[in-house]
């Protein structure tokens, strides 16, 4: 990383009635009271944050200097969605940790936040593709992604950890509504997972993202990839 690169700073982004900040004190206590999901989405889940020693640690991994950019969507003054970028991934701009806690669904949060992001980083490194994974259970979230543009271009089998630490302990009913996307292999669990790619410049479809322009009622399954 050279003294002058892009991803040592954390630009304030807006657009589409959101404004994108880098966390801070506040921010980070407000997501620390979001509601959350549990099993399989647990990983996104930020209840940890209502321990001030683990708030201070992610605060300052959050916003140290590096690779990644990490925000806060904000809208009317209340956080009401996250999101991370790797600027230097291989495979492209790397989107991560998309995250909508479920007070905050059925308003288009997740499509006009990573909206606002993308036409951000779009300006600062044109021609890039945008790539992220997402477990094959988010079917929500998959709609928002294909509406942004992004297109499934692999279907693979990896180790979510966090997943497959919870799998160990979960009862058969709770394992069961994620049969087809789990296995045993090798003597660990493994999650399929799709690989989704946006070329520079794929039209985004907004409209059903409006405040107001979704049915209102909350996706059984959260935006996280």
């Amino acid at each position: 990383m050279t003294r002058d690169s892009p991803a040592r700073h954390t630009p304030v982004l807006e657009g589409e009635g959101l404004v994108l900040r880098p966390w801070d004190a506040e921010l980070v206590a407000q997501m620390a009271r979001w509601g959350e999901y549990g099993f399989p989405y647990h990983a996104f889940d930020l209840g940890c944050l209502r321990d001030p020693a683990r708030a201070a640690a992610e605060l300052r991994e959050r916003t140290a200097p590096g690779r990644h950019r990490h925000y806060v969507a904000v809208q009317a003054g209340q956080a009401v969605g996250r999101c991370s970028v790797n600027l230097e991934d291989e495979a492209g701009l790397y989107l991560w940790a998309v995250h909508v806690p479920p007070e905050h669904q059925g308003r288009g949060v997740a499509r006009r936040m990573l909206a606002v992001l993308i036409r951000a980083l779009e300006a600062e490194f044109p021609g890039r593709d945008f790539v992220l994974t997402s477990n094959t259970f988010a079917v929500r979230a998959h709609r928002a992604y294909l509406a942004l543009g992004f297109r499934i271009t692999e279907t693979r089998w990896q180790v979510d950890r966090e997943i497959a630490e919870r799998l160990w302990r979960v009862t058969e009913a709770e394992r069961a509504p994620l049969a087809r996307h789990i296995r045993f292999h090798d003597g660990r669990w493994q999650v399929r997972a799709y690989v989704f790619r946006r070329a520079p410049g794929a039209p985004m479809d907004l409209a059903a993202a409006q405040p107001g322009g979704e049915s209102g009622q909350r996706p059984q399954a959260p935006f996280a990839q």
